[in-house]
């Protein structure tokens, strides 16, 4: 009978040869001068050097530090510059020089003016058997030949395409202007800019 090879006598029966070496050395990228005795130290994850890993991690402390820097500096409440606010512009007629600043106008602003002046709105609660007076809310707005209807300037549709109209009725919303003082409970309108 035969004796089985042990594993010692196979491994020394065993030659690799020059070209399998060469190639296996390229594989791994090693450089072929150098020879080690024993087995090299593989892994399949990547190592950062060290020099990259303190970049990475000094580049992102300072984005971090910008981003938190940005933040307080554009929040702060106290800071005027970062986030402008506008400022209230009180009401008063522009061609007007002794007016206190928000007191009502006496007149409404000029034809250019972006907004209307409004010193009364809501819904109509009651219309005088006449119809030339109407209730909004503990006021009373009585309309006469004077008054005007509608918005007007350059960009203003015609009176006939907005919403106003010289037929009050109760349960209508009508907004308008008048120079008068509103908390005596009873004014003249001078315009009319919207009742519908």
């Amino acid at each position: 009978m035969k004796k089985k090879p042990s594993y010692k006598d196979a491994m020394s029966h065993l030659k690799r040869s020059e070209d399998f070496e060469e190639r296996t050395i390229k594989k791994l990228g090693l450089d072929p001068t150098t020879k080690t005795k024993g087995a090299s130290t593989m892994t399949t994850t990547y190592k950062a050097t060290p020099s990259r890993k303190k970049w990475t991690i000094w580049t992102g402390g300072i984005a971090a530090c910008a981003v938190l820097a940005l933040g307080i500096y554009a929040f702060n409440p106290g800071n005027e510059t970062a986030v402008p606010t506008p400022t209230p512009t009180p009401i008063v007629d522009s061609g007007s020089t002794n007016q206190q600043p928000g007191t009502i106008a006496d007149e409404p602003p000029g034809e250019m003016a972006g907004k209307r002046v409004v010193n009364f709105e809501g819904v109509i609660e009651e219309v005088s058997e006449d119809g030339l007076s109407f209730r909004v809310g503990e006021l009373w707005v009585t309309v006469n030949d004077a008054t005007e209807y509608g918005i007007t300037g350059p960009t203003a549709p015609p009176v006939s395409e907005q919403l106003v109209s010289d037929d009050f009725k109760v349960g209508n919303t009508v907004a308008g202007f008048t120079s008068e003082d509103v908390s005596s409970g009873k004014v003249t309108a001078e315009r009319i800019y919207n009742n519908f």
